[in-house]
């Protein structure tokens, strides 16, 4: 109990970071031979340039197509060149949009190619400790321990983060440092933070709506204004990438298909039985729980929407678009977020977190945990391998 109550913000997040070190060195040594541009997650078919491969050679995954952060990666080594890496990426216009982080990689990174991948994991571990920070300070302001601040690491998006060096674990970063901004009254912080958020993922614009929500609530028009413009910057990059190929298009299958299309389908895992029905199941009970939350945030926005017109009504608004969003691509065909726990979870990450504060500061979590155990137990599961590896090395087997 002592250790509770002695819990400070800025050592909750150092252990944090060094725990996050730890595990990416476990992982590296006892399951990728040593090679750390494994954690990117290069598909076994994905095509890179020749100048990265023969500077670089790649792990490659088992997975044919990889995952994002391997495109993330690619912008990183060059990403005033991110028209000539186009050619590479699944989707350029969606990856050059969250050209952010892979410039702010390669500027701490001086633009030395061989300090790229460093500042990468620098950066990254930088980000989900501000993450830890800033949850435990909001932890704080609601009268709990710091060491709820350690609730943010088994968010979907930092899982993702550190599993497959992806960007949701940036943006829900950003979302935290910009609730505990607001609700500390420094507004010019807040605002830098919205106006960046984007650039991590374009869902950011979100929170920069959840925030004009809140000054519109409060009447004060130039706040409102001036948060109107935070979303200019990114507005504009999104138009200056028009001519890329790759963004996103939907086209509507019917009411909720995409619900049921995940609640029928079998994933055919190579698995035998009695793993593959357990792996099956899982996904359900992950599906299931995420409709839950969904549910929980609507009721969350409805209680609280213009309560007290602060940062927690910020707070509020983002569970409500966060949710509606997700309501709005139940019906379309392209809504690969659907597909599996591992999309719906870290896409929808800030709304879990707005779901984690709302019952922190009621003093009622189980509804909160519950809706997110089960998303982020599915996810966790690709830490299962790393991690058995790691404690047969460990053992010495």
């Amino acid at each position: 109990m002592q250790l509770v109550a002695r819990a400070r913000p800025l050592p909750v997040a150092l252990v944090s970071m060094l725990g996050i070190l730890l595990w990416w060195l476990l992982a590296v040594t006892f399951t990728y031979e040593g090679r750390w541009n494994a954690l990117y997650c290069n598909g076994s078919a994905a095509r890179f340039p020749a100048w990265l491969e023969e500077r670089e050679p790649l792990y490659r995954a088992p997975s044919p197509a990889g995952y994002d952060g391997q495109w993330y990666h690619l912008l990183a080594h060059r990403p005033l060149k991110f028209r000539q890496s186009a050619q590479y990426m699944d989707w350029p216009r969606l990856r050059c949009q969250r050209l952010l982080f892979p410039l702010v990689v390669w500027l701490l990174a001086f633009g030395q190619f061989e300090l790229v991948d460093p500042a990468y994991f620098t950066l990254m571990l930088l980000s989900l400790g501000a993450g830890v920070y800033w949850t435990a300070r909001l932890a704080e302001l609601r009268g709990a321990s710091a060491l709820w601040g350690l609730m943010f690491l088994l968010m979907p998006g930092p899982i993702s983060s550190i599993d497959r060096m992806l960007l949701d674990g940036p943006l829900l970063a950003a979302a935290a440092g910009l609730f505990y901004f607001l609700e500390t009254g420094r507004t010019r912080a807040a605002w830098t933070l919205a106006m960046l958020a984007p650039f991590f993922r374009e869902t950011g614009l979100l929170l920069t709506a959840a925030g004009c929500a809140m000054w519109l609530l409060r009447r004060d028009a130039r706040r409102f204004a001036a948060w109107v413009l935070a979303a200019f910057p990114f507005l504009l990059w999104m138009y200056a990438v028009r001519d890329l190929h790759g963004g996103a298009s939907y086209a509507w299958l019917g009411w909720f298909a995409n619900v049921a299309r995940s609640l029928g389908r079998d994933a055919a895992y190579p698995y035998p039985p009695p793993w593959l029905q357990l792996l099956q199941w899982f996904d359900r009970a992950a599906m299931a729980a995420f409709l839950g939350a969904l549910a929980a945030a609507v009721f969350l926005f409805l209680r609280r929407w213009r309560a007290d017109a602060t940062g927690r009504t910020a707070v509020a608004w983002t569970a409500g678009l966060f949710a509606a969003a997700a309501l709005a691509t139940a019906h379309l065909e392209s809504a690969h977020v659907w597909d599996e726990a591992y999309g719906y979870g870290r896409v929808c990450g800030p709304m879990y977190f707005a779901l984690f504060l709302d019952g922190l500061e009621r003093r009622r979590l189980a509804a909160p945990l519950a809706a997110l155990g089960p998303v982020a137990a599915r996810m966790g599961l690709h830490l299962a391998s790393p991690a058995w590896r790691a404690a047969r090395g460990l053992a010495g087997l």
